[in-house]
Order: C-alpha cells, then structure tokens, then sequence
C-alpha cells in the first residue's frame, strides 16, 4: 500500500501557533528580531501565509505573542531556581537565586531575551503581554520585600531598581558582547555573575542609613 506523503514542515497542522512562535525563536537567534516576517515564519512553519495571518494578524503581534511566552519563562525560571533551594533558606538565599534565575534564562536565550524589551517592536497595549511583563517582576519583588520587611516604599523601589537594572544590564552586555574579557570565557562568566549576584544581595540588605 503507498503512503502519500506530508507536506513539508514541522507540524500538519496540529498546532500551527506554536509552529509559528518555534519560527520566530529561529530568526531572531539567526538574524535578529528585525529580520521577523509573518510570512517567513509561515514559510518555516509549512503554510501559506494566509494560513498563518489569522493567528496573530501581523507581525507585531507575532512579536508580542513571542515576547509574552518568553516572559512567562523568565518569570519560571526564576521561581524555579527558588523551588531548587534547601529548605528554611533564608531571604539572602532567595534573591540571590531569583538573580541567578535570571541570569540563567538570559544567558540560554540571549537573542530571546533581547526581543522581550524591545517595545519598539510589540504591542505593549496588549493584555495579555502587560499581565506577563508585570508578572516576570513577581519573584523579585517578594523576594526583597522578604529581606527588607521594615523598609519603606521609596527605599524599596531603590533596592528593586538597583537589583533589576545590575543584574539586567550585565545579562544585555554579555549578550551584546559576548567575548568581552570581563566575563569570557564562559568559567570567567560564571564567576562574575556570581559575585555581581553576591553584591547586589550585600547591597540590598544593608540597613538604611539615617538622616542627621
């Protein structure tokens, strides 16, 4: 008996979004997130672009959709690397493996981890990215409200901003410049995020300094 063959592509069709979302992560770490295209995606993907419109209906909510997921796994990544800890580990431990969670998911999806902040190329009205956006920051913001209870709301939006953008920025750079000295090769990464880490846990849980 023949077997007619399957037309060419990853899926036929059982879940033709997640094809789509699959294609997206191939370009961007390819090319960029600037080299995305709803047809091209399609293409990769094994249908007509007419197939796959109706799914997201243009690129930027191709996009969107994308940097919602990624967003979704930041914020497990990071709660998987609470999860991961001894039990009774204390509020120090906690941030800093929320750091590491972070740090982690950056370093296995630099080209992912770009297009999420990219808000030049995603619907940032979209609700659905902005309860993702907003819940990526969850693990932070209870692990340091947990090592600073006793601090008031401007010294704790300071020790949010100062923890996010250390540990933000050296994720961007290292993606940015990969082969920098400071942190290549890899064992030398490794070590500096786990000192970056160790600062920004030291500076955090410092007291408050008070007004003469």
């Amino acid at each position: 008996m023949s077997v007619t063959p399957k037309a060419r592509g990853r899926h036929h069709h059982g879940d033709l979004r997640r094809a789509l979302l699959d294609a997206v992560a191939e370009i961007v770490l390819e090319a960029g997130p600037e080299r995305v295209s709803l047809r091209e995606c399609a293409r990769r993907a094994g249908v007509s672009h007419s197939a796959a419109a109706p799914h997201f209906g243009d690129k930027r909510g191709l996009l969107t959709a994308f940097a919602t997921e990624k967003s979704e796994r930041l914020r497990a990544a990071m709660e998987q690397a609470v999860a991961d800890l001894p039990p009774g580990a204390d509020a120090r431990a906690v941030l800093a493996a929320t750091g590491h969670g972070y740090l982690g998911f950056a370093r296995d999806n630099p080209a992912h981890f770009r297009l999420m902040f990219r808000t030049d190329l995603i619907d940032t009205a979209d609700p659905a990215w902005r309860h993702a956006a907003q819940a990526a920051r969850d693990p932070l913001d209870r692990a340091m409200a947990a090592l600073v209870p006793a601090a008031d709301a401007a010294a704790l939006r300071a020790r949010l901003a100062f923890a996010w953008a250390a540990v933000h920025g050296f994720c961007t750079l290292r993606a940015e410049l990969p082969r920098n000295e400071l942190w290549h090769p890899a064992p030398r990464g490794a070590e500096v995020a786990e000192d970056l880490v160790a600062l920004v846990v030291r500076a955090c849980a410092a007291p408050e300094r008070s007004a003469d």
